[in-house]
């Protein structure tokens, strides 16, 4: 398989813990790329890996959607493949890569690192002037693809579950003209910064019953949104968990939302054509 490295200098704080998931089961996605990116914050360095699905078949000329996928934290780790664990699958299959030609990349985060500090439960959390580190890498791992690989930059969705719920809503508001649709799964954003989100497509899951991140973090998010004017596809499962990810990730409901889901205009200056310099930098 190929392997490709990128390295990007910039600067930000780390954060370090996590909402819970279910443990890894690692399954190799047949044809996914090994690689890493790297990202660097004054004396600190980290090196993340991570996985893309390419698409089995392209014409001279084509252009492909782009799904970024945040895993949850029991999918931490160094050994790449359990980043892909419960969108891979999905998108692997023949009739999906038939029906949903697309590029999917899936960072993964260490175990002693998260997207973002989620903080008490009992509280939304706040977003920091500077993205985490390893968001950064997301960021770096995404314009890199951008650049290298027949993207249509009309078409790249963000989705994220568990632990990658509260970095997609976080990636979200940091670059929002990024995004044709964002769908967090489980997980919970700055109500404070959600009117960024406005014009973007989002559709929330969340269990009513959930016991790791509780659904207030979905609902306080939602609402936020539609007083700020937004439109938000909502999915409160009656009596469900955490696992909200298996139905969301069905291919008629979430995979189906995101594809139907084109931006009208790509703004200047955004993705790998801006630079190192992010959101937050001095």
């Amino acid at each position: 398989m190929r392997k490709t490295r990128i390295v990007l200098a910039v600067t930000a704080s780390a954060a370090i813990f996590g909402a819970n998931a279910q443990a890894p089961d690692p399954v190799p996605v047949p044809g996914a790329t090994v690689g890493s990116v790297s990202v660097r914050v004054g004396e600190q360095s980290l090196t993340l890996p991570y996985r893309l699905m390419e698409p089995s078949e392209a014409e001279p000329g084509e252009t492909f959607p782009l799904v970024v996928f945040l895993h949850g934290s029991g999918e931490r780790g160094t050994d790449g493949d359990s980043a892909l664990k419960y969108i891979g699958p999905v998108l692997a299959t023949r009739e999906m890569r038939t029906k949903h030609p697309c590029y999917v990349l899936a960072v993964q985060c260490p175990r002693d690192r998260t997207w973002v500090e989620p903080g008490p439960r009992s509280m939304n959390p706040a977003m920091t002037e500077q993205p985490s580190m390893t968001i950064r890498g997301v960021m770096a791992a995404m314009d890199q693809v951008i650049k290298d690989k027949p993207i249509d930059r009309h078409r790249i969705y963000l989705t994220g579950l568990s632990l990658g719920g509260y970095g997609a809503w976080d990636l979200a508001m940091r670059r929002p003209d990024d995004f044709a649709a964002v769908v967090p799964i489980c997980g919970g954003g700055d109500p404070a910064n959600a009117a960024l989100l406005k014009d973007v497509p989002i559709q929330v899951w969340h269990g009513s019953l959930d016991g790791s991140v509780p659904v207030a973090r979905s609902r306080d998010m939602v609402k936020a949104l539609k007083d700020a004017g937004a439109k938000v596809d909502y999915h409160e499962i009656k009596d469900g968990g955490h696992e909200a990810w298996l139905p969301a990730y069905l291919p008629e409901t979430a995979i189906a939302f995101m594809f139907k889901q084109v931006r009208d205009a790509v703004p200047q200056g955004s993705g790998p054509d801006r630079g190192a310099k992010q959101p937050g930098d001095q």
